[in-house]
């Protein structure tokens, strides 16, 4: 896949090395990291990085910085907070877009309708990892809540 971050990231940390991008330069080189501790991790041996994989990997990046964030503004450490935020940002340009719950919502009408799952609360597994499949940048919390809220 030519699509994959991991094989562009020495050229996005190139250029915002030559325009003094600091924290810009120290994300993308923690990106990089990340996918390295994944490709060299023992369960990974094998395997191939690929676009869910950078994905689940960024987004963790995310939640790790959103509660670093959360920690820091508790301690009164606004400007630690910050710059986690500004890490979050540069992150996010690389994530895909999010399902929005009409997406979630029309997916779940049509495997409700084309696969003629009955919508009880015993087949919300099923309707979430046929959703899951046909929007894979589909939030897991909302995801959920949705099918639940569409089941009796």
């Amino acid at each position: 896949m030519d699509n994959l971050i991991n094989d562009k990231i020495d050229m996005f940390i190139m250029t915002s090395m030559k325009n003094h991008e600091t924290v810009r330069t120290e994300t993308l080189r923690a990106m990089k990291a990340a996918f390295l501790n994944w490709k060299t991790a023992k369960e990974n041996i094998g395997k191939t990085l690929d676009e869910n994989n950078e994905t689940q990997i960024l987004k963790r990046m995310v939640k790790q910085r959103a509660e670093s964030i959360d920690q820091y503004r508790s301690a009164g450490r606004n400007d630690l907070a910050d710059a986690e935020a500004a890490q979050i940002e540069i992150i996010q340009e690389f994530l895909p877009v999010e399902a929005t719950e009409e997406d979630m919502l029309r997916v779940f009408e049509q495997v409700r309708d084309s696969e003629n799952i009955e919508p009880v609360k015993k087949n919300m597994g099923i309707f979430i990892k046929k959703i899951k499949e046909a929007l894979p940048n589909a939030n897991g919390k909302k995801l959920a809540s949705i099918v639940q809220s569409h089941l009796s």
